[in-house]
């Protein structure tokens, strides 16, 4: 691993800290979301996945400015499908109910996060179809810091 790989690491294990909040292993949710979202079509991909597996209202009050509705690992799972869960979570060396798990606990506060001011069109801007890179951690960092 190179110099500028191991930076980016350290600085996408800060900005998880500060931005995904929690107590869990953020190294292991920044992966599982990055993953899901590199191989789930980005942004649109997963608002789409997660609209039509019944989770339109859970997504809407992720993206609105309102209290975050909680989403079970079950029904996150279902909303996915299992191909996309398990290719998340062998990606990230974990299996699905883990994946799951965490994807349940940390989704819902990245989602809120890419859209600060309740549009999902900001979240738009994020090109995550190609995982978490440098332009998006500080894109990221900066919605969180101001």
């Amino acid at each position: 691993m190179g110099l500028l790989d191991s930076l980016t690491g350290q600085i996408a294990g800060q900005v998880a800290k500060q931005v995904l909040g929690g107590s869990g292993d953020n190294k292991l949710a920044l992966s599982l979301l990055s993953s899901l979202f590199a191989q789930g079509g980005g942004v649109s991909g997963i608002f789409q996945k997660l609209q039509a597996g019944g989770l339109a209202d859970a997504l809407a009050s992720w993206i609105g400015n309102g209290k975050n509705e909680t989403v079970t690992p079950n029904a996150l799972a279902g909303a996915l499908g299992s191909d996309l869960l398990s290719k998340v979570a062998g990606l990230s060396g974990v299996n699905n109910d883990e994946a799951s798990g965490v994807l349940a606990q940390y989704l819902p506060e990245m989602i809120n996060k890419i859209t600060p001011n309740g549009l999902a069109a900001e979240a738009e801007g994020f090109d995550l179809s190609d995982g978490f890179d440098m332009k998006d951690i500080t894109a990221l960092a900066s919605k969180f810091l101001k």
